[in-house]
């Protein structure tokens, strides 16, 4: 009994021991792993104030409006009411409209972006840089990514200058055209009533589409979603487009800072080498696209909330195209009091409704655009020079042709 005892005895201890030898070999447990560190400051998220995408949305509006005009007219209820559709601006909510818009158009570049999402990271750097861009709007040229960004905002409004300006020409044309056409050529009804309302609708505020903002607002937040067509055949936007992005840039051979191609922008067909010139692009950039970066450039910063909303608004008043807009008006306003055959109407709306208006945007875009036409020079016989191509502001009327005076009667034949 007592052999079995000890025999059960030492069974146990064996088995003990086996055990605790088998746990020692074991792998022990990993550790629990340490916390994640923080994530690194990303700063402020992009933000950008309504009053800005209103403002583009009533920009966006009409040019969209008048960039298909047509000079087809029935009669002269059709002129007028072209007339007023297309006079119905406002010129510093237009020019105010047009740098918002870039401002949009800029927040689409992702290198603009990406350099100054950086800057948004730290504190004290963003503000070291909301502090710059602010006490001088020509700053923000300096950033890396602004130069593309700029291109970008000329093309978009040039190429919309251009097309109010050519629909300009078109209509233009008409007023020579349809003299040949009687009712062309009687007086306008009301002339006074219409010059009022010329003036009324000058200085009426276009309302806001509140859609439009919204999509504007979404493209400006999200650096996608808008696409501008410039006439160039490219886009300026995130969509593809055969031949470029609209921001790479092909010059014509002929092309040369120096040297810069001179292309006839006022023809109705398409006049692409208008800007396949490298002037267009450079410093110092025009008010309007140093004032569309910064306003651009505080948005994706984190800087362009509402609560600096009052302070985007002011940095709309680039001053050089209201006064361009506003001095298009009183041109308006000028033809239209001395205008009486429907004809001249006509020319009042294509010259200094439209095509004005086209070329203080093409202004605003850049320095060195102008969609004047080229005036080619020729030689009188005496060696002076003229015009080859001058256009008359009416055109006159064929001299009326001289009766023939009645042959005397033959004397009648003496008997």
């Amino acid at each position: 009994m007592k052999l079995a005892v000890t025999k059960g005895f030492y069974s146990s201890l064996i088995a003990l021991s086996l055990a605790a030898t088998l746990v020692s070999c074991a792998t022990d447990a990993p550790p629990p792993a340490p916390p994640a560190p923080p994530p690194a400051p990303a700063g402020p998220p992009v933000a950008l104030a309504t009053a800005i995408s209103d403002a583009a949305a009533v920009y966006s509006d009409y040019i969209e409006k008048v960039s298909v005009m047509k000079g087809e007219f029935a009669d002269g209820a059709a002129i007028q009411a072209q007339l007023v559709a297309a006079e119905l601006y406002e010129p510093n909510q237009l020019a105010h409209g047009a740098v918002a818009y870039a401002a949009i158009v800029a927040m689409q570049e992702p290198a603009f972006r990406s350099s100054l999402r950086g800057y948004a990271t730290n504190d004290a750097t963003r503000a070291d840089l909301v502090s710059r861009l602010l006490a001088n709007p020509a700053y923000v040229s300096v950033l890396p990514g602004a130069d593309i960004a700029a291109r970008r905002v000329v093309l978009a409004l040039s190429s919309d200058g251009q097309s109010v300006y050519k629909a300009g020409a078109a209509v233009k044309q008409t007023a020579y055209d349809i003299q040949k056409q009687k009712w062309s050529r009687e007086f306008v009804v009301e002339r006074e009533a219409r010059l009022a309302a010329a003036k009324t609708n000058s200085v009426t505020l276009a309302s806001v589409e509140l859609d439009d903002s919204a999509k504007l607002l979404a493209a400006a937040l999200s650096g996608s979603g808008l696409v501008t067509r410039a006439t160039t055949g490219q886009t300026t936007g995130t969509a593809p487009a055969a031949g470029g992005d609209g921001v790479t840039f092909t010059p014509t051979s002929a092309a040369t800072p120096a040297t810069p191609v001179a292309t006839d922008a006022s023809s109705i067909a398409a006049a692409p080498t208008v800007f396949d010139r490298p002037d267009l692009f450079n410093q110092p950039y025009t008010q309007a696209v140093n004032r569309a970066l910064t306003i651009a450039a505080l948005a994706i910063l984190g800087e362009g909330g509402e609560s600096r909303s009052a302070t985007l608004v002011s940095l709309l008043d680039d001053g050089d195209g209201q006064r361009c807009l506003s001095m298009s008006k009183l041109n308006l306003y000028q033809c239209l009091a001395v205008a009486k055959p429907h004809y001249e109407d006509v020319f009042c709306l294509g010259q200094h409704v439209l095509m004005d208006t086209g070329q203080c945007l093409g202004k605003m875009s850049s320095n060195a655009l102008s969609f004047d036409p080229i005036k080619r020079v020729g030689f009188k016989a005496d060696g002076t020079s003229a015009y080859a191509d001058p256009k008359p502001y009416i055109k006159p009327a064929p001299p009326a042709k001289k009766k023939a005076p009645a042959k005397k009667k033959a004397a009648a034949k003496k008997k």
